[in-house]
């Protein structure tokens, strides 16, 4: 299964100039293989750029992405992760939501498409990723 972040997304809804491509074609592939889905803080992070939830459905679903339940496993994962940030002298003004969305991946077993990998290598070892870097 594969697993969509909130970058990629935007990148398809803003067609943004450097990243559209990209993602669209990562994504096309990853359906190509199976299910993919979003986790529902996706929703939430796309909130802040459509104003309706029925909207937001309509753009996931066009692009062959289901909205994936949070569980516990995901959320104890996440803040696991977070406190490690926390930790190692992380912020305390960073959002809770990568951490959901790779502790989210993480627990499904997933693979992450995602443009930011940064902080899922550093706090999700584990969890296989698809980026730029390594799916040109």
């Amino acid at each position: 299964m594969k697993m969509v972040d909130t970058n990629i997304v935007i990148d398809l809804l803003e067609r943004d100039e450097k990243w559209f491509g990209w993602s669209l074609d990562a994504l096309a592939r990853a359906g190509q293989e199976g299910p993919v889905s979003a986790s529902v803080i996706v929703v939430g992070e796309l909130a802040l750029q459509i104003e309706g939830l029925a909207d937001i459905h309509a753009l996931l679903d066009g692009y062959g992405v289901a909205i994936a339940p949070l569980n516990d496993a995901a959320a104890y994962a996440a803040g696991m992760a977070r406190r490690a940030y926390r930790l190692a002298g992380g912020s305390r003004e960073k959002l809770l939501a990568d951490f959901l969305i790779g502790g989210h991946a993480q627990s499904a077993g997933a693979t992450l498409l995602t443009r930011d990998p940064r902080r899922y290598r550093s706090y999700f070892p584990s969890l296989a990723l698809i980026t730029p870097e390594s799916h040109p």
